[in-house]
């Protein structure tokens, strides 16, 4: 999938010229799409009108028409922003190129999994409608919520207690921790499967590429960097927004890599970070839910449907979990209670 090349600071004040664009509409359609690719992660140039329409009825907005969105984006496609401008034909083959069908897609969903996370996150989204908050135009990048901030504190502060670094699909090749005791947000770590990656693309294995796959290597860099506890919480964060494994394979996902770090928990200590993980999720503004948060999402289908109580059905991987007495059902249906919802097995 091409995308094409910034342009020249030049060049492209010659397309803003041309556009006549006036400045307080360059200014305003600026922040109109780093509002929308932060709180919506995809959304195409269509529906960006009908949310700016929404918006204009909740506040004071630059008056704009439909072809200045359109003028912008072409414009937008080719500068260095936080989200990419796809057209139609470039996601979809078959589709006829047409302004009002580009995608503005958040750069995160492109470079940190492909294109079939777009596909998926569409499926995702549909239906549901966008949520258009009075500060739309003051939302620019990752959008922080409290809870978000505590469960990274919770992460950063969890310890690699056992003294061996297991890996977890051959029991034969532990070997003894370097970083035992420490505090995760205090060391790095690369998985075993992560190690094999670098060394794949780095054309180190025999039946590997034979040359540095510089481009790809680069790309997987960024998303292991940083500490272990960043690492970690970017992994969760990433597919809880975009739905890129499913809630429950992403609990095993993350409980398997903080084992596989030495991270040891007790049942009241798993049940405690579920808990975190939950209100996390439940109170983010997620690309998934178009910019809803599940609760005021939930709120909403309330609104729309009053007589429906709305229902949550348990999985069967956290059936088995509770079966085994790893989760608490108690608990799950407790939390579920205050928040509005009924637990169904």
């Amino acid at each position: 999938m091409a995308y094409p090349k910034p342009l020249s600071e030049k060049s492209i004040a010659r397309m803003y010229t041309d556009s006549k664009l006036s400045e307080e509409k360059i200014i305003f359609l600026r922040k109109f799409f780093d509002s929308c690719a932060s709180l919506y992660g995809s959304i195409c140039l269509n529906d960006m009108w009908e949310v700016y329409k929404e918006l204009s009825k909740k506040t004071d907005v630059v008056k704009i028409q439909r072809k200045d969105i359109f003028d912008f984006s072409s414009i937008a496609r080719r500068e260095i922003h936080e989200y990419y401008v796809y057209e139609i034909d470039e996601l979809y083959s078959e589709e006829k190129r047409a302004d009002k069908d580009r995608y503005v897609i958040f750069k995160d969903i492109i470079d940190f999994a492909s294109i079939q996370l777009f596909y998926q996150l569409e499926e995702l989204q549909m239906t549901k409608p966008f949520y258009v908050p009075e500060n739309l135009l003051e939302l620019k990048g990752y959008i922080v919520s409290q809870e978000e901030e505590k469960l990274f504190e919770y992460i950063e502060n969890l310890r690699a207690t056992s003294p061996v670094i297991r890996d977890r699909w051959n029991e034969k090749w532990s070997k003894p921790s370097p970083h035992q005791g420490k505090k995760l947000k205090d060391f790095s770590f690369l998985s075993s499967d992560e190690e094999f990656e670098i060394k794949w693309l780095c054309g180190k294995c025999e039946h590997g590429p034979k040359t540095c796959q510089q481009k790809k290597l680069d790309e997987f860099m960024a998303t292991v960097q940083g500490t272990f506890a960043e690492k970690v919480f970017r992994d969760l964060r990433f597919s809880l927004f975009t739905g890129w494994r499913k809630f429950m394979d992403q609990m095993k996902h993350t409980m398997d890599s903080l084992a596989e770090a030495g991270v040891e928990f007790t049942a009241d200590e798993a049940n405690r970070f579920l808990q975190l993980i939950q209100e996390f999720n439940n109170n983010s503004h997620l690309y998934i839910n178009r910019g809803w948060t599940p609760l005021s999402l939930s709120a909403q289908h309330r609104k729309i449907t009053p007589n429906q109580k709305p229902v949550i059905t348990l999985g069967p991987d956290i059936r088995k979990a509770i079966e085994k007495g790893d989760i608490s059902l108690e608990d799950l249906q407790a939390q579920a209670k205050a928040k509005g919802f009924e637990i169904q097995l």
